[in-house]
């Protein structure tokens, strides 16, 4: 069976070759009869398991596509094209299909899908390329926001959030939580609003810099709710405890229970706060320095 499907997928290729390559003959290429044959051989290539020849076929048939202004199918194929690059162990191929899926779902008006195919790109290289893998993220984040999406937002922020911290990259993450704010300030996500601020002022205090954590609770006094939120007082009442040097109020203050409802990461850094800053922040301060 798979012979045969090899077979009938050459010939299919063979064909949507010829009508989409212009010639002397051919002035105008049928990317209408092309799509429909490239679909067929890259399917019959897949279940043949030659899977390079599948991967070109359904690059063509992207082409096809675009060129038939259905940019949603166009990304759809190349996401096919980046899946079986990936069955190959093919990481940074499969990544830079991922990335031009994103592209063309953008074109198509589709925000979701498009951050969607750059998260799942950056999963797919975290392990060997963080800087690359944070980048797609934070081009993910965004995207939302330029394109007035950002009831799209959360999981990309959340994602992104999760990962500069796993990775000490406290400073790039104060920089998205701030980003962050806006979104659910926009929103009008109250709740959500104050625990991100929560967090910017938490990660602060951990690398010892109160003097940053006041100028930014000072900031965030532009959000009406903020200053009377449970969140708002607990990061004064930690200010106060870190100015005046006092280590059991920051003791007492770090058990707080709204902590948890924080990202799991700044939630562990929050319940670890100590007068000189020990925990994932300051790790990540040493680390630049």
């Amino acid at each position: 069976m798979a012979d045969s499907k090899k077979k009938e997928a050459e010939a299919a290729l063979k064909e949507a070759d010829k009508i989409t390559t212009k010639s002397f003959t051919r002035w105008k290429c049928d990317w209408d009869n092309g799509a429909i044959l490239y679909e067929k051989a890259a399917k019959g290539f897949r279940t043949a398991k030659q899977f390079d020849q599948a991967i070109y076929c359904f690059k063509r048939l992207s082409l096809c596509q675009t060129n038939q202004d259905v940019y949603y199918l166009a990304a759809k194929s190349i996401e096919s094209a980046a899946m079986m690059e990936k069955e190959q162990n093919h990481l940074k191929e499969a990544v830079e299909l991922l990335v031009e899926s994103s592209k063309l779902y953008r074109t198509n008006g589709n925000s979701f899908a498009a951050a969607d195919a750059m998260t799942r790109a950056a999963k797919m290289i975290e392990e060997k390329d963080v800087d690359q893998a944070l980048q797609l993220l934070h081009d993910a984040c965004e995207l939302f926001e330029l394109d007035d999406k950002e009831h799209f937002s959360g999981d990309a922020f959340k994602m992104t959030i999760s990962m500069l911290l796993r990775h000490k990259k406290i400073f790039e993450c104060i920089d998205l939580l701030i980003i962050q704010n806006r979104v659910f300030s926009k929103l009008d996500q109250t709740n959500e609003l104050n625990k991100s601020c929560l967090s910017v002022i938490v990660l602060h205090l951990d690398m010892d810099d109160n003097v940053m954590a006041k100028k930014r609770y000072e900031d965030f006094l532009q959000y009406v709710q903020w200053a009377h939120s449970n969140e708002g007082k607990v990061a004064g009442q930690l200010i106060q405890a870190f100015d005046a040097n006092d280590a059991e109020a920051v003791k007492k203050l770090s058990q707080q229970y709204l902590f948890n409802f924080l990202d799991n990461q700044v939630a562990k850094i929050a319940k670890n706060l100590s007068l000189g800053g020990v925990s994932g922040g300051k790790e990540a301060e040493e680390s630049v320095l």
